[in-house]
């Protein structure tokens, strides 16, 4: 029996339909957690608080493209490149708060490319239709069979609008079905209402109300289901009545989705009074889409889901006001604009890698962000600067950022040596044989002399603020030679041998010295990988950031730490194995805040051999 209750009641009950396997994936970042656990010694609290929020958020956006969409009637008509049909908007009120279009047609290619993606998690796609049928009315309060009960007459189009209610709060929900036989859909209406529905007129159209305020009325060729209220707000967009207008001719509506690409399974769009109660609001159900959206800048937004041969990628526009813009700067406002290159210098087994542009410039606005008003990633920043000064009185603004050159890349690399190596035990500069994953960072075009003296200067307030064993000896930086390269580390923990060189034109900081072994060696590749290529290959030129995440190898990693023994896992293992690659790339200018995600799911059944095979050099 379907509730309606309140909107984010059924946004939450949306995210049940992932529930088990969400739990089983999430197994995976608790499993890689524990082994990286050394690495994360030196940050405070908060900012591991604020990285894990980031991180969370990606996984559960990666869960819910991979097991949400597929099993969604998703499919673009009207041939293979264009923008699926959709004539439900007209439908919509222009005071929409949020709108979700999809449309069926099995003919197509983007409905073939989904149903392939599909076919790869069967499992999961299985688990998430049976949840998201649960939650529509059926027949006699039963979950419908859309086979039996909505397939013969459903026409196609489906469509969900969140129009506001007059009580004020989250608004209410109105779901539309196409109907291609009209006594089909009146019989299904029929059978989904409590007790004997009270019958009323608006607008000349028929409308049916049952016991539990279930209204449903057919408006425009579509099968309406929703409040009364709601209902009659669908009936004044379709008839033009003065006063009102559909959404199709809202012009903040058309220029935000017209940004998406017209080949796509399905669209959604924020107006900017839905962005203000969904995601602007704290306790919003899609407040944790904030940094990809703007929300104190922008007018309306809107998000596309594509289909193609190897997974699913997710287009989020945001239209912003500049003048908002500047008096309200996001997140990613503070990233510069650079063409990715450092991908090169990272070895093609990378886990995962984020470019950003001028770090320096960058990060700097991202200190000027640490404000209350600014909570987030640029915070963690702002405490991690005043511990430096505290420690060392070394100011990083003035001292180490404006030397960073115009590019950097962080990256997560495999480990580089085999079981029972002792990391502890070995020469200084010597690539370790630990089994954990080693942090590195590259930027290139630095200042070389003004760079190798401020970390001269900081080498004793990043001890003291990184020594793990407070007790003992204080350890102490060493100089040594990797290559031909003047490499310095310091032994931090049987893990963590923290070292930085200058490597031609480049700064390499890693927790390992195979980082700089491996940049001074020429060793990377990772931007011609068959992976990586496939996660970013059509993403734009210009960007504000770049990431990937090697998750065949991450998953592989996880189940080398013990989550294959999970029973949960185990569940879904065979399927969570094919998901290969996540590519995320970002453009962030005064008027539009872009985002690009692809997922990559493969048609392998197993996750190959543990990340971090790679012998030492």
């Amino acid at each position: 029996m379907l509730r309606f209750t309140s909107v984010a009641a059924r946004l939450r009950d949306a995210r049940y339909a992932i529930e088990d396997a969400a739990f089983a994936a999430g197994r995976i970042a608790v499993a890689i957690g524990r082994g990286l656990h050394e690495l994360w010694l030196g940050l405070s609290m908060h900012a591991r608080q604020r990285i894990a929020l980031v991180l969370g958020v990606l996984v559960a956006l990666a869960l819910v493209w991979v097991v949400a969409v597929p099993a969604l009637p998703c499919q673009a008509p009207g041939g293979d490149t264009c923008a699926p049909a959709d004539d439900a908007i007209h439908l919509v009120p222009d005071n929409a708060l949020a709108y979700v279009h999809v449309n069926v047609d099995p003919d197509t290619e983007q409905y073939q490319d989904a149903a392939k993606v599909a076919s790869q998690v069967p499992a999961l796609t299985d688990q998430a239709t049976g949840r998201l049928l649960s939650r529509l009315p059926g027949p006699n309060g039963a979950t419908p069979n859309f086979e039996r009960d909505i397939q013969p007459w459903f026409g196609g189009e489906a469509a969900i609008a969140i129009v506001p209610s007059g009580g004020g709060g989250l608004g209410q929900e109105v779901e539309m079905l196409e109907a291609s036989d009209v006594d089909g859909a009146h019989k299904f209406a029929d059978s989904i209402a409590a007790g004997k529905p009270r019958s009323t007129t608006y607008r000349d159209v028929q409308v049916q109300v049952d016991r539990r305020g279930l209204a449903t009325a057919l408006v425009g060729g579509f099968l309406v289901i929703g409040t009364e209220s709601g209902l009659r707000d669908v009936i004044d967009a379709d008839s033009g009545a003065k006063g009102t207008g559909s959404l199709a001719g809202d012009p903040q509506a058309t220029a935000a989705r017209d940004a998406l690409p017209d080949k796509r399974l399905a669209d959604a769009y924020l107006s900017e009074d839905g962005i203000a109660e969904l995601v602007a609001n704290s306790r919003g159900p899609l407040a944790t889409l904030a940094p990809v959206i703007s929300p104190d800048a922008s007018r309306g937004v809107a998000v596309a889901l594509v289909a193609s041969d190897d997974g699913l990628d997710v287009d989020v526009r945001s239209e912003l006001d500049p003048h908002r813009a500047k008096a309200h700067p996001g997140f990613f406002s503070a990233f510069r604009s650079f063409e990715p290159q450092l991908a090169g210098s990272l070895p093609a087994d990378a886990l995962g890698y984020v470019g950003i542009g001028d770090p320096g410039k960058t990060l700097k606005s991202l200190l000027q962000q640490a404000s209350a008003e600014q909570p987030g990633l640029a915070a963690a920043v702002g405490d991690l600067v005043k511990r430096v000064k505290n420690l060392g009185k070394v100011d990083l603004e003035k001292d180490v950022l404006p030397s960073l050159g115009g590019e950097a890349a962080f990256a997560l690399q495999p480990a580089t040596g085999e079981p029972g190596g002792n990391k502890a035990g070995g020469n200084a500069g010597t690539p370790s044989s630990s089994q954990t994953p080693f942090l590195e960072f590259i930027a290139a075009d630095v200042d070389a002399d003004r760079a190798s003296k401020a970390l001269a200067r900081l080498q004793g307030p990043i001890i003291r603020a990184l020594n793990p064993a407070k007790e003992l000896q204080v350890p102490a930086f060493s100089r040594h030679k990797i290559g031909d390269v003047t490499a310095h580390s310091v032994n931090l923990s049987p893990a963590v041998d923290l070292t930085y060189a200058i490597v031609g034109s480049s700064l390499v900081v890693a927790t390992d010295p195979a980082g700089v072994q491996q940049v001074a060696r020429g060793e990377g590749g990772l931007d011609g990988t068959e992976l990586f290529g496939k996660a970013t290959d059509g993403f734009p030129g210009d960007l504000s950031m770049l990431s990937y995440l090697n998750l065949g190898s991450l998953i592989a990693l996880g189940e080398s730490t013990g989550l294959a023994k999970n029973p949960a896992y185990a569940t879904f293992a065979s399927e969570i194995h094919k998901l290969e690659a996540l590519g995320l790339a970002i453009q962030s200018s005064s008027d539009e805040l872009s985002t690009d995600a692809r997922l990559i799911v493969g048609g392998g059944s197993g996750a190959g051999p543990p990340a971090g095979a790679r012998p030492a050099g």
